[in-house]
């Protein structure tokens, strides 16, 4: 068997579409099984379209179609037994998890000081306690194969902040603590643990009308003055990198090409950190 993670098995949330099914299909054409995690369903305080069970379905097409075994979970990242429950039944069907990639996040805006309750607790309940769930729920797989790899997307904004995302900005500084924590705590049992952190990425989430709009605080915003905005974000004249590149770098901290790699956090980020 050919290919870079050949004959492991990853574990990949939100998994239905955007970076966490870029990072699935990736690591199925370099030779991984995939379980596939996705709520598929609206968030509450989430204002633009919400995954669906036949995009996660879709991406298990994919993963099939790369000659790989695939299997998909509906399944919250907030949901600890849940979470749990799916790594158990992935190593049952699949035999082992070799790779965590946990990308499940959503997206929401406002002032700082105009947060709401619900938008602050969601934010840091599915961006940081949902990676923090998925890797408790994997790591006694790791720790007893005494292997493994984590790889957890971050954002240029675990490193510095940008108006209008106070909670967001908050839970990527604490993806960023949780990254370090698990790589020093897991080190012992030769597991590693590494962040992606993206600048904008033209997801579904960002690409969304209403995401647009509320995140520049007006009705009918183009696609041309978003193009607009995030080149100012980066250094590289370019506006955003794509899925790909983040499943590129998500590839790279999984193989082991990075074996002696751990508690980093690899910027893919058209140099915004240098502005």
């Amino acid at each position: 068997m050919n290919g870079r993670v050949a004959g492991r098995v990853a574990f990949v949330t939100g998994a239905a579409r955007g970076i966490g099914r870029a990072c699935a299909v990736r690591l199925a054409e370099e030779g991984a099984d995939v379980a596939l995690v996705d709520v598929a369903r609206p968030v509450e305080s989430v204002l633009y379209e919400a995954a669906r069970p036949d995009q996660l379905d879709a991406t298990a097409a994919e993963v099939r179609a790369h000659g790989r075994r695939a299997v998909t979970f509906v399944a919250d990242v907030r949901d600890g037994v849940a979470m749990r429950d799916a790594a158990g039944e992935t190593v049952r069907q699949l035999g082992r998890i070799d790779i965590l990639v946990a990308a499940a996040g959503i997206d929401s805006w406002g002032n700082a000081w105009e947060l709401t309750d619900a938008q602050w607790d969601t934010m840091l309940d599915v961006d940081l306690k949902g990676v923090w769930q998925a890797a408790k729920a994997v790591a006694p797989h790791m720790i007893e194969r005494r292997s493994g790899a984590m790889v957890f997307i971050g954002s240029a904004l675990s490193h510095r902040a940008n108006r209008q995302f106070a909670h967001y900005t908050a839970a990527k500084h604490g993806v960023l603590g949780l990254t370090r924590a698990f790589g020093l705590e897991l080190a012992p049992y030769t597991v590693r643990v590494n962040e992606v952190d993206p600048t904008a990425v033209p997801t579904d989430m960002i690409t969304s009308q209403v995401y647009k709009d509320g995140s520049m605080g007006r009705l009918g915003v183009t696609d041309e003055e978003m193009r607009e905005r995030y080149l100012q974000w980066n250094a590289l004249p370019y506006p955003w990198v794509e899925p790909i590149d983040v499943a590129n770098a998500v590839l790279f901290l999984a193989s082991d090409e990075a074996r002696y790699i751990t508690g980093v956090a690899l910027p893919v980020d058209l140099g915004a950190l240098l502005r």
